[in-house]
């Protein structure tokens, strides 16, 4: 795994052994995700289900002000901290259930939120509902959710929409926009 573009361009990240503990985003999948989002200097990321920080790091690479990391998982969350020392980056690590990282950000606001689940995960209604009731989402921010292929999402929950939909092998990534999609 390493970082794909940016200054800190082919830096290897570490990542945790198993797919079953984490299961990192492939370059290709890396690559389709930044070609769609324009990262400036002003972006802040929440990279929510972090896992080696690897999308994170990536926003961060591209020129992103800020990026929040958050893993349930102890051992993801010392990986993301290693990769982030490696690159003389000090930023919020947060080691929580998602809830809970969500309700902790309260007062934070993101232009993109990054949501990678397990593959058995089923809460996305619960979770964009979070999002939505602590206002986590920028107006014109992008929430983006990576599942498995044969995963189906909602077209809509509550105030935020389906605009794109696009497959990449085994994933599959939903981009969703809060209200009126002709902005």
């Amino acid at each position: 795994m390493r970082v794909i573009a940016g200054k800190y361009k082919r830096t290897p990240l570490n990542t945790l052994e198993g797919e079953d503990v984490t299961r990192p985003t492939r370059d290709m999948v890396k690559e389709a995700l930044f070609s769609t989002i324009t990262v400036y200097s002003d972006t802040k990321f929440l990279d929510l289900f972090a896992g080696s920080g690897a999308i994170g790091i990536e926003a961060l690479s591209r020129g992103a002000e800020d990026a929040v990391f958050n893993d349930i998982n102890k051992d993801a969350v010392k990986i993301i901290e290693g990769n982030l020392s490696k690159l003389n980056e000090n930023r919020m690590v947060l080691n929580l259930p998602y809830e809970e990282c969500i309700k902790r950000l309260k007062g934070y606001r993101f232009d993109y939120i990054y949501i990678d689940p397990p593959y058995i995960f089923n809460e996305h209604e619960k979770l964009f509902s979070l999002i939505e009731e602590y206002d986590l989402l920028n107006d014109d921010g992008i929430a983006i959710a990576e599942v498995n292929k044969s995963t189906v999402l909602n077209e809509e929950y509550n105030k935020v929409k389906l605009y794109k939909e696009k497959k990449y092998g085994i994933n599959k990534l939903y981009y969703y926009k809060k209200g009126d999609l002709h902005d």
